[in-house]
């Protein structure tokens, strides 16, 4: 889907992955954190290589998209936070009183305390990306991928999951790297960006994407991207000839 793909990521950095549909966001971030293989090409978490399985991975939290999930899924939400341990303690039967403890931190800091007991399919989308949220950060990670977070959730409930994620990336100094088709919305928190599009490929700085002709290359439809006092507002437009 990308050859000749190159760059690094630093703890305490926010990156946006990019691009229109179909061009291996997704797939982009789910070979980093190990869900499937590269074919080609080598990933190093701390200087380890990790192409395949390795223990460098416990410093990942993964967010996945929320419709990957089935409707009728009969955990509640306590359960799905809880269950991010899994994988990254001991081989141990049992929960450590611990990990209850931090699935109960998280509910409170995520304002999902409320519904703690509701099955995970019966809350709101909001509420569902903060439950996968908060489950990806109980193996205390170092770096967390999120796929797509304020897909199908409102405005509001988008803006305060977006307030959340820099709040932590800036308390926790988490590094972050997050597919999402809302770079207006989310521009302000970031420092880099990957842009992908039909096998090519740009990285750089926010600051270097903000480029019209590079972004209308790249999505295949007309894009200005007019500056305001709060940042670049990016207008996608009709089909570029």
């Amino acid at each position: 889907i990308v050859e000749g793909l190159n760059f690094k990521m630093e703890e305490g950095e926010f990156w946006l992955v990019v691009g229109p549909n179909g061009s291996g966001k997704s797939t982009l971030i789910k070979t980093i954190t190990g869900i499937i293989p590269p074919i080609r090409g080598k990933i190093f978490i701390h200087g380890v290589d990790c192409s395949e399985d390795c223990e460098e991975r416990r410093f990942f939290g993964y967010v996945p998209q929320t419709e990957n999930y089935l409707k009728d899924f009969p955990a509640t939400a306590f359960d799905v936070v809880l269950s991010g341990i899994f994988g990254k303690t001991s081989k141990t039967f049992g929960v450590p009183d611990s990990a209850v403890e931090t699935a109960e931190y998280w509910l409170k800091e995520f304002e999902l305390w409320e519904v703690r007991n509701k099955r995970f399919s019966e809350l709101s989308g909001g509420q569902q990306k903060k439950v996968l949220i908060a489950r990806a950060l109980m193996g205390d990670p170092h770096y967390v991928f999120l796929d797509e977070p304020t897909t199908g959730v409102d405005l509001k409930s988008s803006r305060r999951i977006l307030e959340i994620i820099n709040e932590l990336h800036k308390e926790k100094k988490f590094g972050i790297c997050m597919v999402t088709h809302e770079l207006t919305l989310v521009w302000p928190y970031v420092d880099n960006v990957i842009l992908l599009s039909g096998g090519r490929f740009f990285v750089g700085s926010k600051e270097e994407i903000v480029d019209k002709h590079l972004l209308t290359e790249f999505y295949g439809v007309d894009v200005e991207v007019p500056i305001t006092e709060h940042g670049p507002v990016f207008l996608v437009g009709d089909k570029h000839n």
